[in-house]
């Protein structure tokens, strides 16, 4: 008998959890009862299937130049995680179909700009730039976890179940990407360089879908509502993206790891609220 048979395998370090939605009874505007806010939200549903279906290809392209048995695992349950978020935010869509929200042409949107992207990049730029969209989507989720005052505005309950979920999850993974990249490639250069571009292309999409649902939805001109949800983002001393700039910084810094920044306790507390067993 082989002997390394015999040794323990690891487990992976997060569990893939399975969710099951239904949205059919959320109310259309559903956080904070604002367009803007409601929207923004819907807005980055919008970019999650065929998102995180990026995501896992940028990964499954290299995974067998992997070699570390517990990379190997985490690898495996970041793929799981990710397939059950575009499960669960296609799913989303009853509540926008209910509302007359046409998330699935944003969703289309996405999956053409990232089809092109996949044909005019490698495969460590593309690993590159879900590192980056994975450094993007731990923060936010850091934040949502943190920022009561913004999440206990989310009125419906499967909805807030739904965010909060997603966030614990985002960053109980948030490093396998890198761990990946760093193993198979390397390179302070690509990595940077790639986040520069990822970035405006990130908040190039934001803008764009925030103000085709706000036009679709006849809010365009809401300006009370412009007033109320951009102090929400960009406030100068809470605003949710305010809180962003030191962490997205970060990740330009020699040396920087998505660990460097520890939730540990923060995705424990969420766990118990939740009831999640692990």
């Amino acid at each position: 008998m082989n002997a390394s048979a015999t040794l323990p395998q690891p487990k992976s370090s997060f569990p893939v959890r399975r969710m099951d939605f239904s949205f059919a009874e959320t109310p259309k505007y559903w956080f904070f009862d604002d367009p803007f806010m409601s929207h923004f939200m819907n807005n980055l549903s919008s970019l999650f299937p065929y998102g995180e279906k990026f995501f896992v290809d940028s990964v499954r392209a290299v995974r067998d130049q992997v070699s570390e048995p517990q990379l190997k695992k985490d690898i495996s349950a970041f793929i799981g995680q990710e397939a059950m978020h575009s499960k669960e935010h296609a799913a989303y869509n009853d509540y926008a179909n209910e509302h007359n929200i046409d998330l699935e042409r944003l969703e289309l949107r996405i999956k053409v700009l990232l089809e092109w992207t996949t044909r005019l990049s490698t495969k460590k730029q593309r690993l590159a730039a879900t590192c980056a969209l994975e450094h993007f989507t731990a923060t936010m989720a850091e934040q949502l976890l943190k920022r009561e005052d913004l999440t206990t505005q989310m009125n419906d309950p499967k909805l807030y179940q739904l965010w909060m979920w997603h966030a614990i999850e985002e960053n109980e993974h948030k490093a396998v990407c890198y761990d990946v990249y760093q193993k198979v490639y390397g390179g302070y250069f690509t990595r940077t360089l790639v986040m520069l571009l990822t970035t405006v292309m990130f908040l190039g999409v934001i803008g764009w879908f925030q103000i085709h649902l706000l036009r679709k939805d006849g809010q365009l001109f809401n300006w009370r509502s412009w007033g109320f949800g951009l102090k929400k983002l960009f406030g100068p001393r809470n605003g949710f993206f305010t809180k962003l700039i030191g962490p997205y910084l970060d990740y330009y810094r020699p040396g920087f790891h998505p660990k460097d920044h520890d939730t540990e306790k923060l995705e424990n507390r969420w766990r118990e609220r939740l009831g999640f067993s692990n």
